[in-house]
């Protein structure tokens, strides 16, 4: 059950909370389906810290590198959804019950992330689900702590077509000792489910020499 202080509380927190980049935030705007998330009173705006190029070091740089550009992920937004409180706990959200924060993205993408014709490759889906799951697990670990992916299992529900949008959304489900599990899942504008997955992180000491997503 999660402990952790809601983001207007997050000296502790591994995200950066502030607000939406003004030109992500018009992209988005005139995306319809996207109001969903990025008006919701409830989701707090963050950083996703692999997207920040690190100076003096090659950490995050797939995704703050590769994965950033107009062929690749062109924009891409988190948000947090703060665990219930705890006279709230065990209550739902979307039908599911919920002891623990959720992350929700919203990527935008382009055909370079392509396997078949006009459709992207399931690796991406899976590198997707794989930082969002962590970040979701990175909420949850000891504060001088970083955390590593032991497993991952994706199930590919539906193709997706590119160029276009996804939301992602992920959450933490049992956190026992050092193994944090959690699960997310990728829709499309529909709001159809194109992938789901689920992972097992392990809370290590930080790797030497790599900037991890540090708490401020």
């Amino acid at each position: 059950m999660s402990t952790k202080p809601p983001p207007s509380e997050s000296a502790l927190s591994p995200f950066i909370f502030e607000d939406v980049p003004t030109s992500i935030k018009a992209h988005f705007d005139n995306i319809p389906w996207t109001k969903q998330y990025s008006s919701d009173p409830a989701l707090k705006p963050y950083t996703t810290a692999a997207r920040i190029p690190k100076k003096d070091s090659t950490a995050d740089s797939f995704c703050a590198i590769t994965l950033n550009s107009k062929d690749t992920v062109t924009a891409w937004q988190s948000w947090w959804r703060p665990a219930p409180a705890p006279a709230n706990k065990n209550t739902e959200h979307d039908g599911a019950k919920r002891t623990f924060g959720e992350s929700v993205a919203l990527l935008t993408i382009a055909s370079g992330l392509n396997g078949h014709p006009d459709t992207i490759h399931g690796g991406f889906l899976s590198v997707i689900l794989d930082e969002l799951i962590g970040n979701a697990a990175e909420y949850e670990r000891p504060h001088d702590k970083s955390t590593m992916t032991a497993y991952l299992k994706v199930d590919y529900k539906r193709p997706v077509s590119t160029p276009g949008t996804l939301a992602v959304r992920t959450w933490v489900e049992k956190v026992q000792g050092r193994k944090i599990w959690g699960r997310g899942e990728v829709l499309d504008q529909e709001g159809l489910v194109c992938a789901t997955g689920e992972a097992l992180f392990i809370v290590v000491e930080r790797v030497k020499g790599a900037v991890g997503k540090s708490r401020l």
